[in-house]
């Protein structure tokens, strides 16, 4: 139960006005070089992807909603700069390609991305409740995942109660995130939302949302073989 009076102090908190939120920061980095793919013995090539040097994410999402999974991972390969969510979704395509040279390649990058606890909470905020996204949120907190993007996550889950327990806790740990999130993730209106917290949102959301358009159970399977190769 929450406590008597905890949406009146909400709304304080929240400093409800007709104040129009600040735009997101544009998340999709533009590539600056290509990465050559050697032809394997029996396989053959990823396609040549023109205009490589400028494409995008984006680019990425759109060819895979479009069946063509060799251009997908062709982007990729040529817009990948060796760390990051670039790299993590080239693996998770090598995955589901049964790509081993690739993924035995790109495993150590995926790896050593730092912050380790925030990829496994983007993947784990791209799934439904249960007991693939629990144990992802074990290892993040095992990571040294920080308390609001704990909160943060329960804040996005599907199930009421748990939603509210976490949108009390966010805003006792990060009121300008809360903020933040009641505006754009759980759409309630009228909320002042602070710039520097939309900065911070927008670079977790936007891997969230990019896991969930690529294919969030191709990367849970990626993270269970990164898991292994730490064990």
């Amino acid at each position: 139960m929450l406590p008597v009076g905890f949406f009146d102090r909400a709304k304080a908190v929240f400093g409800l006005q007709k104040d129009t939120p600040a735009s997101d920061s544009d998340a999709a980095a533009r590539a600056e070089r290509s990465d050559g793919r050697k032809n394997k013995p029996g396989r053959p090539p990823l396609p040549e992807v023109s205009g490589a040097a400028s494409a995008t994410i984006e680019d990425v999402l759109t060819a895979r909603a479009a069946g063509s999974l060799d251009e997908a991972r062709a982007i990729l390969a040529a817009i990948d700069k060796g760390q990051g969510l670039r790299t993590v979704l080239r693996a998770a395509a090598a995955l589901q390609a049964g790509d081993e040279d690739d993924v035995t390649k790109l495993l150590p990058l995926v790896q050593k991305d730092s912050p380790a606890w925030q990829l496994r909470l983007q993947v784990a905020a791209a799934l439904e409740k249960g007991p693939e996204r629990d144990a992802l949120v074990r290892r993040a907190v095992k990571l040294g995942a920080p308390a609001w993007s704990i909160a943060w996550l329960r804040a996005l889950s599907s199930d009421e109660e748990e939603r509210r327990a976490g949108l009390v806790d966010l805003l006792f740990e990060d009121a300008a995130l809360a903020r933040t999130v009641a505006a754009r993730d759980l759409a309630i209106a009228d909320i002042k939302v602070d710039n520097e917290a939309v900065r911070r949102y927008a670079a977790f959301a936007h891997g969230r949302d990019v896991i969930r358009r690529f294919g969030v159970a191709h990367v849970v399977a990626l993270l269970g073989r990164v898991d292994e190769r730490s064990a």
